[in-house]
C-alpha cells in the first residue's frame, strides 16, 4: 500500500505583541526597514503613520545617511526627526560573515515582522537574503526599492544593480525630459520626487501583496523600481507621446497642451497657479474676460495650436487683466467664476493659512535628544472610522535606542543573550547621533 506523500510542514508564525502605541488602521501590522536616505524610509514612515510599528535596522555606531543635515539653533536635525518619526531603532550588523551571530536575530525579526522594506542594494550579498526571510515566515512581505529593478524580472545587466539617486531615477524615468524651459537646461522636480513617488509605489505593492497574503497565506517579493514608479506616474502624457502625439514640448511653468494652463505672474510680482481645462471652464474665463466664445472659441483659443491669431489676442487680454491685479484678487475673481486656481504657497504661508489650520495638518515632534519640539504635517489621508491619534507619533529615534527593547521585548531574548550579542559585535545600543 503506498503511502500518501506528506504536505511540507508550515511554519507557524506567533507574533509577539505591540510594544508601541495603538493608533490608525495599520495597527497590528509590525514592519522592519533596512533602508538609508530616503525611499525606503519615507515608505516605512508611511506605513508607521498609518499605525504600524516600525523597527529600523541601523549598522552599529554608522546609522542612517538622514541623521546628517541642517540643524535647528538647538542643533537637531529637524528633517530626521520627520523622516523617521514613529519608528524604533536597532543596530544590527547585517554583514552575517563578518557577524554570523547576528544571522539568527534577522532570522528572528522575520518570525516577528509582516513586512520588510529594504532600499540597499545588494543587501543580500552577505546573508540577508529573501530566501532566508522567507524561510523563517513564509508569510512575509518584501518590498525592495531599486533604481532600475531586481534581475528575477528581467532587465539590461548593465542597469540592474547600478547605483541610482533621486535626480538619476528622473532623467532615466523620462520626467526630466518633460521640465524645463523649451531653450533652457532640463530641471529635475523638486522636492525629491522619484524618491517620494517610489516610496509611494512601494507602500502601494506592500498594502496590495498583503491583501493577497491574507487571502492565500503566502508572502511574496515586491520588486519596485525608482525609474518605473516615476514612468508611472507619467502614464497619461506617455500614451500620447507613443502614439501618435508627438514628444512632450517642455513650456517651463505653462501647458504645452491648454490655456492657460500654468503658473502666471500678478500686477504685485506674486504667482499664481491656474488651470483652465475643457469647453465648460474655458466658458467661464472669456466670460470673466470680457470676451464670448464667438468671438474666442475653446478649439481656436482654450487649446495650444489653435488659431495663432486668436490666441495671440487672448494672450494679451489674460496678460493685461493679470497686470492689473494682485495675485490675491486674481485668486479671488477665478474662485468667484469656479475656475480652479491657487497662490503659489510657501512653508511660511501655508503655516499661517486658515484652510491649512483648519484642517489640522500641522503637528508637534519633540526630538528625543534634547526635547525640541518641532513642527511636522500630519499624515494623508483622513481616515473616518479610524482616525489617527497624532499626539501617540514620535520623533526618530536616537542610534540604537530601541535595540534592548527589541531584542527582550518583541523577540524573547534575555539580558544574557542580549549581552553576549552586543560582546560579538553583531548589535549594539550606541545611543548617539550621528
Amino acid at each position: 500500500m503506498r503511502r500518501k506523500p506528506q504536505k511540507k510542514r508550515q511554519v507557524i508564525v506567533m507574533k509577539n505583541p505591540l510594544i508601541t502605541p495603538e493608533y490608525g488602521p495599520l495597527h497590528g501590522m509590525r514592519a522592519m526597514l533596512s533602508g538609508s536616505a530616503l525611499a525606503g524610509p519615507w515608505a516605512a514612515r508611511m506605513l508607521g503613520d498609518y499605525g504600524a510599528e516600525i523597527i529600523k535596522i541601523e549598522t552599529p555606531k554608522v546609522g542612517d545617511t538622514s541623521r546628517v543635515g541642517p540643524r535647528h539653533p538647538s542643533g537637531i536635525v529637524p528633517k530626521w526627526d520627520s523622516l523617521d518619526r514613529n519608528t524604533m531603532s536597532i543596530e544590527l550588523n547585517l554583514n552575517f560573515e563578518k557577524f554570523p551571530e547576528a544571522r539568527q536575530v534577522f532570522i528572528d525579526l522575520c518570525k516577528q515582522c509582516d513586512v520588510w522594506v529594504n532600499n540597499i542594494p545588494g543587501i543580500g550579498k552577505h546573508g540577508a537574503t529573501d530566501a532566508l526571510a522567507l524561510e523563517a515566515n513564509p508569510k512575509l512581505i518584501i518590498c525592495h526599492t531599486t533604481g532600475y529593478g531586481l534581475p528575477e524580472n528581467g532587465g539590461d545587466p548593465s542597469y540592474l544593480g547600478r547605483s541610482c539617486l533621486d535626480t538619476v531615477g528622473q532623467a532615466f524615468s523620462g520626467l526630466t525630459a518633460m521640465n524645463g524651459m523649451p531653450d533652457g537646461p532640463y530641471i529635475a522636480a523638486n522636492p525629491i520626487l522619484n524618491d517620494v513617488i517610489a516610496a509611494t509605489m512601494g507602500v502601494v505593492g506592500i498594502l496590495v501583496a498583503y491583501y493577497s497574503m491574507l487571502k492565500t497565506g503566502k508572502g511574496q517579493v515586491v520588486d519596485n523600481s525608482m525609474y518605473e514608479s516615476a514612468a508611472y506616474f507619467q502614464n497619461y502624457y506617455w500614451a500620447i507621446q507613443l502614439n501618435g502625439g508627438g514628444l512632450y514640448q517642455r513650456g517651463g511653468a505653462l501647458s504645452p497642451t491648454y490655456f492657460p494652463f500654468g503658473n502666471y505672474q500678478a500686477g504685485d510680482g506674486e504667482w499664481v497657479a491656474v488651470g483652465v481645462f475643457g469647453a465648460n471652464l474655458w466658458r467661464k474665463f472669456v466670460t470673466l474676460m470680457g470676451k464670448t466664445e464667438e468671438e474666442y472659441s475653446f478649439e481656436d483659443t482654450g487649446v495650444v495650436g489653435g488659431n495663432p491669431k486668436k490666441a495671440a489676442e487672448m494672450d494679451q487680454i489674460w496678460k493685461a487683466w493679470l497686470a492689473q491685479r494682485s495675485a490675491e484678487e486674481v485668486e479671488k475673481a477665478l474662485s468667484a467664476s469656479k475656475i480652479p486656481c491657487s497662490l503659489i504657497m510657501k512653508a511660511d504661508m501655508a503655516a499661517k493659512h486658515p484652510h491649512w489650520l483648519a484642517r489640522n495638518n500641522f503637528i508637534t515632534l519633540k526630538d528625543h535628544t534634547n526635547g525640541t519640539e518641532i513642527t511636522d504635517f500630519c499624515a494623508v489621508p483622513h481616515f473616518g472610522g479610524t482616525p489617527i491619534d497624532y499626539s501617540k507619533y514620535q520623533a526618530a529615534p536616537i542610534l540604537g535606542e530601541h535595540t534592548d527593547a527589541i531584542l527582550t521585548r518583541i523577540l524573547g531574548y534575555s539580558e544574557e543573550t542580549v549581552a553576549q550579542l552586543k560582546e560579538t559585535g553583531a548589535v549594539a545600543a550606541s545611543l548617539v547621533t550621528k
